[in-house]
């Protein structure tokens, strides 16, 4: 197919190819906007109006970034901020689909290769120009195995970064990705960074429309406006302030007293109470997004033996867990949530899903464990409320069965070390949202570092996962998925509890212009301002 322009290749391309993949055709029919914001018409919380320039939007937040720079950040704390601080290429609009953002465009030539046009004069916070150089060296410094990105196992299927023009990059991929424009669209993995900037993880610096002012840890972390940002007369506010809060009480607490302008919850019970409670607010429900899985170290024994493994997934009743933490508000879940394509209803049968004790004690003494087994530590995020009392109840359903854990709270940033290093015997911490269900299952794979880490060595289940990256029609992927995880759920590499929203938003009515994602970033409060 010859080089046309991204608007024109809608046209070029059959009926067929849009149909079998939607995401991909509403890609291929975008203009060269320059990276113009959808319309916020649809969304009811997209308030009309003049927006007035200037003020403080203060956030109540649960929890501390852990480091900022995107290439190598591992916790869901940071993306709050780097959601505002940097832009990629793509981005996310307010109907969760993709639209241009440092890229005005791309041409498509061929399944794989993406060449992209950049916007011109745009600069970083630190007055450094943005140009395709840029571009290459965040993804040359992404796939660099020094820099161990969680990112590069994303990314894997880039062959070459290449710079054609000041503002014009190809990308060639070894092979067509389903997941490619997404992952580019999504923050902190596709967005940009500076050549020849050291300390991002204290010193962030970016194309975003807020610049970073202060950091005083567990206390606040401050924003400005970023004067140079490309989009016109955006961001409307003067500055944003996170303020930190250690229980969702003391939030609760600080936006009845608007000491704060809007939060998020994790409780699904303390939402509605407050809402119920304070007619000032406005809510968001919560999207049907993550999932709260409990991790197996599979490099040592007891789960090295699949029938211990099988054993844990039969002593376990996920359908009590959910109604006892949540009080319903979720489905039984897999490893990657209905949300999602090929995603989990919680209605088909998913191997050793079933609650049989019996079973789990025969599996047990066959595997050499007549009485029972005893697995140490059970590490699980102490700030999450809602991790810990799931992690008491299957303490008490496994002890049912013989399999006696000693549940260990621990704070994120160490506990995402263990994890990412394999220094654990078992360990939960839930999945946040996921760009494309490859993001999530690729954390199987037994090549990527959290693969590794846990003693992944399945070259089955390695090549169901690289094949369904490759497939372009939706209705073929989703049932790729669906085999992907059924092969998971038996030989139990994980054990799937539950799948539910993320968080639970609300913000004050005088906040104007601020629309809630699925993926619980705060994008839009770019498009943010105050009526006080």
């Amino acid at each position: 197919m010859p080089n046309t322009p991204a608007h024109e290749l809608a046209i070029a391309r059959s009926p067929a190819d849009g149909a079998q993949n939607p995401h991909r055709r509403h890609l291929l029919e975008l203009a060269l906007t320059g990276g113009a914001m959808a319309a916020l018409g649809p969304m009811a919380w997209a308030q009309t109006g003049a927006p007035k320039r200037g003020g403080t939007l203060t956030i109540g937040a649960d929890a501390d970034p852990i480091g900022l720079d995107p290439v190598t950040l591992t916790a869901f704390s940071s993306y709050d901020f780097t959601a505002l601080l940097y832009t990629g290429l793509l981005r996310w609009n307010a109907d969760m689909k993709v639209e241009p953002d440092l890229a005005t465009g791309f041409l498509n030539p061929d399944e794989t290769t993406y060449i992209f046009r950049l916007r011109q004069g745009v600069k970083f916070h630190n007055g450094q120009p943005f140009t395709a150089e840029d571009v290459k060296y965040t993804f040359d410094r992404i796939l660099d195995p020094a820099s161990a990105s969680p990112s590069a196992t994303l990314f894997s299927g880039i062959k070459a970064v290449t710079v054609i023009e000041p503002f014009t990059v190809k990308f060639e991929l070894r092979a067509p990705s389903a997941t490619f424009l997404s992952y580019l669209a999504t923050n902190p993995n596709g967005v940009i960074v500076p050549r020849g900037v050291a300390d991002l993880k204290t010193k962030p610096v970016g194309t975003g429309p807020f610049m970073f002012e202060s950091y005083e840890p567990n206390q606040q972390f401050t924003l400005k406006a970023n004067p140079n940002y490309y989009e016109d007369k955006q961001p409307y506010l003067g500055s944003v302030v996170f303020k930190f809060f250690k229980d969702q009480a003391s939030i609760s607490s600080a936006l009845r007293s608007r000491a704060i302008d809007m939060t998020w919850f994790k409780d699904p019970k303390v939402s509605a109470q407050i809402v119920k409670t304070s007619p000032d607010l406005v809510s968001a429900p919560g999207k049907t997004s993550r999932t709260f899985p409990v991790w197996m170290n599979m490099k040592a024994k007891p789960f090295s033996d699949v029938k211990v493994r099988r054993a844990l997934s039969l002593a376990t009743d996920r359908k009590a867990c959910l109604q006892t933490v949540l009080g319903g508000s979720g489905k039984v879940g897999a490893m990657v949530p209905e949300s999602q394509v090929g995603g989990y209803d919680g209605v088909g049968p998913m191997p050793y899903y079933k609650t049989d004790v019996a079973a789990a004690k025969k599996l047990l003494a066959e595997a050499g464990y007549t009485g029972g087994v005893d697995i140490g530590d059970y590490i699980v995020v102490a700030a999450n409320a809602l991790d810990v009392q799931c992690a008491q109840i299957l303490q008490q359903q496994w002890a049912a069965a013989g399999i006696r854990v000693n549940i260990k709270p621990m704070e994120t940033a160490p506990l995402i070390a263990a994890w990412l290093k394999g220094d654990f015997t078992l360990l939960s911490i839930a999945l946040s949202w996921s760009p494309d269900p490859d993001a999530i299952v690729s954390r199987m794979l037994s090549t990527g570092s959290q693969g590794k880490g846990m003693g992944m060595a399945d070259t089955q289940l390695d090549k169901m996962i690289v094949d369904a990256r490759a497939i372009l029609d939706n209705a073929k992927r989703a049932t790729a998925y669906q085999q992907i995880q059924k092969l998971i759920a038996d030989q139990a590499y994980i054990l799937q509890i539950y799948q539910y929203p993320l968080r639970w938003e609300a913000w004050h009515k005088h906040v104007k212009g601020y629309v809630p994602l699925a993926a619980n970033i705060r994008s839009f409060v770019r498009t943010t301002w105050l009526e006080k």
